[in-house]
């Protein structure tokens, strides 16, 4: 199995695929896009471990039940608010396409009706839940990195939104086992989103308790570790 940017690149191409196909071969799109995810590590593992305590039962009874007021076209379908549950619902929704457990169609038809038209249905279905899949996967592992100094090199980070970003794009491309490199993703993307300087103290002990445990020491581990202390003595 492959760990590499390669994997990532796969996995965007299939959900492009899935997004130009006609519906008659969605289901075999939608298989080969899982299958990109099995066949890398990094997603595999990132995947496994958002989807690990996440009720889709609950969720299926939140997000799938809406029928909004008034409306003779069926349900409305939802998404958590939260990036990481909105990835695992997909994940899961796409899952129950591909074993059969839920039909596309009927689906399309239940969720995404269009005036009857099939290739509308599908179309909308691909704008509302694969397209925002597919960006997310990519914003995570791929793009989304500035251009920060190279090492060595005088000019300091801007910002602590740079610092979280740098140390993403160092942790991606390390050695660190996979299950290891989505910990450290997972509270590198709580830490860039936190605006509560109570929860970003708390993220960066969790982060600081990465590190002594995987001994991982980076570039910005320094920057990291005094604004911890800083906002210790603040709050």
């Amino acid at each position: 199995m492959d760990t590499g940017r390669g994997q990532i690149d796969l996995f965007l191409h299939r959900c492009d695929e899935v997004m130009r196909s006609r519906f008659i071969i969605a289901d075999t799109k939608i298989g080969e896009l899982l299958k990109a995810i099995a066949s890398s590590d990094l997603l595999y593992a990132f995947f496994r471990d958002i989807t690990k305590d996440f009720d889709y039962v609950a969720a299926q009874k939140k997000y799938l039940d809406y029928a909004p007021y008034g409306s003779s076209r069926g349900r409305k379908l939802l998404f958590p608010e939260d990036p990481q549950e909105k990835l695992a619902f997909i994940f899961c929704l796409l899952v129950e396409f591909d074993s059969k457990k839920r039909d596309l169609s009927a689906f399309l038809q239940e969720y995404f009706y269009e005036d009857g038209s099939v290739y509308e249905s599908f179309y909308a279905f691909t704008n509302q839940v694969i397209k925002p899949f597919r960006n997310a996967v990519k914003v995570m592992f791929r793009d989304g990195m500035p251009q920060i100094e190279k090492r060595g090199e005088k000019s300091p980070l801007k910002n602590f939104s740079d610092v979280i970003w740098a140390e993403r794009e160092e942790i991606y491309a390390s050695s660190l086992p996979d299950a290891e490199k989505v910990e450290a993703m997972l509270i590198l993307n709580a830490l860039g989103r936190a605006e509560d300087m109570e929860m970003r103290a708390g993220l960066l002990c969790g982060y600081a308790a990465f590190m002594r445990a995987t001994g991982w020491k980076s570039m910005q581990a320094e920057i990291l570790m005094e604004t911890l202390e800083t906002l210790k003595e603040d709050l």
